[in-house]
């Protein structure tokens, strides 16, 4: 009996610690998994077990080697990569190219077109009267008092008025135009005339005038109380221009007497009045051009067409 007693009392004592084994483990599991968790109702009571078998010594392990993994021994390298200190700088941007400028608008509405000015006439159809003249020479300045003026030439047939040859850079008096000319006051006469006897001291370039070749003898009257005054003689005695002295060598090579003062003469009114080759400056009352382009007027100058020469500033050539 006493032996028995013995082994109840060591029963119990061992069923005792394996409920508290058990009881630990499972508040560890569950406080591990899931604290808000209730723990569970306390079991009922294993029957004993030999204190020898497997079962018993499993439950007698401490709960925290029961329930809890073992910690990693693996150590945990930290990042070497040290952050960069540098910093960023942004790239540079390439200045944008302004726009084109805009067209400018459509004109809201189409402008009107100027009419071009009309077509001036010639001057030689503003003349007030050329008669019968189907060739006209004018010679104008910009005033009365200069000795510069334009040669110009005209001819008219079947269609009209044209201009013949370029305007042409004359010469006149050296005291200008007069609608009063005198002898000796170096001016031109202004006014219409018509042409006479073509000369020269060279022999004819081939014009349709009667020509003339002044010789020794050939004198052109200026003498105001001579009845020969104005007019061309065969006398080297008498007082006048010496058609063929050498002080005409330039200026009468080629020349056409400009029909002033002759129906009737007057005496002290003006004489020996040609168109002549120029010498490069005014004149003692004559018209002088480039001696190409007096070749050009005298060929072209034709007797049957009743050729005048109009002369006067611009101011006043049209009343002629």
């Amino acid at each position: 009996m006493r032996r028995a007693s013995g082994i109840r009392r060591a029963t119990t004592a061992l069923a005792a610690i394996m409920i508290a084994a058990t009881t630990g483990a499972c508040t560890a599991h569950h406080s591990t998994a899931d604290r808000s968790t209730p723990a569970p109702s306390t079991p009922a009571p294993s029957p004993p077990a030999s204190p020898s078998s497997p079962s018993a010594q499993s439950r007698s392990l401490p709960p925290s080697s029961a329930s809890s993994p073992a910690p990693s021994t693996t150590p945990v390298t930290p990042s070497t990569t040290a952050p960069s200190t540098t910093p960023s700088t942004p790239a540079a941007q390439p200045k944008p190219t302004p726009p084109p400028p805009a067209p400018p608008p459509p004109p809201t509405s189409t402008p009107r077109s100027t009419p071009a000015p009309a077509a001036q006439p010639l001057l030689v159809a503003q003349l007030a009267d050329v008669g019968n003249a189907r060739q006209v020479v004018i010679v104008t300045s910009a005033g009365s008092t200069t000795d510069v003026a334009t040669l110009q030439t005209f001819e008219h047939d079947a269609s009209g008025w044209r201009a013949i040859f370029p305007a042409m850079a004359a010469h006149i008096g050296r005291a200008g135009f007069s609608a009063d000319k005198h002898e000796g006051d170096l001016k031109t006469p202004e006014g219409k005339y018509g042409f006479g006897t073509m000369f020269g001291q060279r022999p004819n370039p081939g014009v349709m005038f009667p020509y003339r070749q002044a010789d020794a003898q050939s004198v052109w009257v200026d003498d105001v109380t001579s009845p020969h005054y104005n007019t061309w003689q065969e006398n080297a005695a008498l007082s006048g221009e010496h058609l063929a002295s050498s002080a005409y060598a330039t200026a009468y090579a080629y020349a056409v007497d400009i029909a002033y003062n002759t129906s009737p003469v007057v005496p002290g009114k003006g004489s020996a009045i040609f168109l002549h080759v120029s010498t490069g400056g005014g004149t003692a009352g004559c018209v002088s051009v480039a001696q190409a382009n007096l070749l050009k007027v005298l060929r072209w100058l034709d007797p049957a067409k009743n050729p005048v020469i109009v002369m006067g500033p611009e101011s006043v050539i049209r009343r002629y």
